[in-house]
């Protein structure tokens, strides 16, 4: 297991994952940094919403992209045959695999973490709020594109039905709110799409509660902030991976 982890590691060194992932937050830091200044009132609280949301994006694009061709190019080069052959179940092969991406996402998140500290801190406990659902979110999209790249058979199509479902899952609010509004009609086929997308919000993770950017200016509206994304974490985390150990098993070497 721990050999798995250690090549991860030494495949995101190779692929120039980490200089590549923090060149382009940078850049992105240094844009809102120019955005922020033009602000008449809040300047640096504006440069802060928008660097925690560009270095967010950012992140989770290239955690997804690394680890779908990762897994694919294993399967591709037969070295997932390789280490069928070793000792190892397929149970601990697939979670050697999302504890190695686990800790590619913690050595890419504590940077991100530190500049925002470094932009300035508005309120600590925010703050620290915003930095433990931004880990566990990165945790939840390594589970989720496993999955994908275990179950889909094409890295691209992997990384599209990954980028699709972390898409849905940060904007399931904004289809939920617009259902209940007023702007649909009361017709039963709009009736229906309330309640199919009411359905689908309490069964897909909810990645819109995390990692707030108002956390970082206003804090915790309330101790039900904290507590929906660490109850989203610890029922999808596991989930996902036991469904990508599910998968892997019934495949044929």
């Amino acid at each position: 297991m721990l050999t798995n982890i250690r090549y991860i590691l030494i495949t995101a060194l190779r692929d120039w994952l980490f200089v590549g992932l923090l060149a382009s937050i940078l850049f992105a830091t240094a844009i809102s940094a120019t955005l922020g200044s033009t602000a008449f009132l809040e300047e640096r609280e504006m440069t802060i919403t928008f660097a925690s949301g560009a270095s967010r994006i950012i992140l989770m694009i290239g955690l997804i992209v690394f680890v779908c061709f990762h897994i694919r190019n294993a399967f591709d080069t037969k070295e997932i045959d390789v280490i069928m052959s070793r000792p190892i179940s397929r149970s601990n092969l697939v979670i050697a695999y999302w504890l190695g991406f686990a800790l590619v996402a913690v050595l890419l998140t504590v940077p991100v973490i530190g500049i925002i500290a470094m932009i300035g801190v508005n309120n600590w406990a925010g703050f620290f709020g915003w930095a433990v659902s931004l880990l566990l979110e990165t945790f939840i999209v390594v589970a989720l594109a496993l999955f994908s790249a275990f179950t889909l058979r094409s890295a691209v199509t992997a990384v599209i039905a990954s980028m699709g479902f972390y898409t849905i899952s940060r904007m399931m609010a904004f289809f939920v709110v617009t259902s209940q509004s007023g702007m649909v009609g009361g017709e039963t086929k709009y009736a229906v799409m309330k309640y199919i997308l009411i359905a689908i919000s309490t069964i897909v993770p909810r990645l819109d509660f995390f990692a707030k950017s108002q956390w970082l200016i206003y804090g915790f509206d309330s101790s039900q902030d904290w507590i929906v994304f660490l109850v989203q974490a610890v029922v999808f985390l596991p989930l996902l991976v036991l469904a990508s150990i599910a998968d892997f098993r019934r495949k044929q070497f």
